[in-house]
């Protein structure tokens, strides 16, 4: 009879074992199957390098080639007609593949990620600031046969770095035959006006401190481009993803 009660409780936990099991795996893949039935093209946007770099601080570039690829990948997110991966996901790619740290990633690097992130395209560029002068070089890559697609360039002051990161977008949009956005979805976007320099470089730092793992001062950075500019919706948005109410 022990014997019995012994086996009878075994199979009980064998049978909790595997159910857990499926569901975990069901868990995992259901992440995966979303994305395949999702047909829209796949675009993911690596931290931009630094280039030539006169008459500016090192660490505000530092930030910056962060911060204008958040910017960019929330610009083209907009568009309902393509997927973007997020930022938090390639850098968790990136920390995977011991490529965090690195200021630079080759093309072959690059288009490894794609693979990995599922991407159809993959974008990476440069930047250029030569004292108020501003350049963003980019190249989009088709990940599946490696080839280069387009290049792009936008030029213009620091000054106006959000708009050079709005042209860049369209600019991505039109490279991978996107269809652009209906006029009323550009105005609604638009609302809230342009986010000016000063709180664009808060945003910035508010994205390289998160990426160190410095929760508080991403915070306070977060708190300053809003105090800058109130409608700044992607501060305000990446804000409390890291902390939950920490910019009401």
């Amino acid at each position: 009879m022990k014997r019995l009660a012994s086996g009878t409780i075994a199979l009980a936990f064998g049978a909790l074992f595997v159910g857990a099991a499926s569901v975990r795996a069901q868990q995992a893949a259901a992440p995966a199957a979303a994305q395949q039935q999702d047909a829209r093209p796949t675009i993911a946007i690596l931290d931009f390098d630094v280039g030539a770099a006169i008459g500016q601080p090192a660490a505000d570039l530092e930030a910056l080639r962060r911060g204008l690829a958040a910017m960019t990948i929330s610009e083209l997110a907009v568009n309902p007609a393509v997927r973007v991966v997020e930022r938090t996901q390639i850098q968790q790619i990136l920390q995977e593949q011991d490529l965090a740290k690195s200021d630079r990633v080759d093309q072959a690097t690059a288009l490894r990620v794609g693979r990995l992130l599922n991407a159809h395209y993959m974008v990476t560029g440069t930047l250029f600031a030569i004292h108020n002068d501003f350049r963003i070089a980019a190249r989009m890559f088709n990940v599946e046969t490696s080839q280069i697609i387009k290049t792009d360039e936008v030029r213009g002051k620091l000054d106006d770095v959000f708009d050079l990161a709005s042209r860049l977008a369209g600019d991505l949009m039109r490279d991978a035959n996107l269809p652009p956005l209906e006029r009323h979805v550009m105005e609604q976007h638009r609302q809230g006006g342009t986010p000016p320099t000063q709180a664009v470089m808060a945003f910035s730092r508010a994205v390289l401190y998160a990426d160190r793992g410095d929760k508080q001062q991403a915070i306070e950075q977060y708190r300053r481009a809003l105090s800058a500019f109130p409608n700044y919706t992607q501060a305000k948005t990446d804000c409390n993803r890291l902390q939950d109410g920490a910019c009401p």
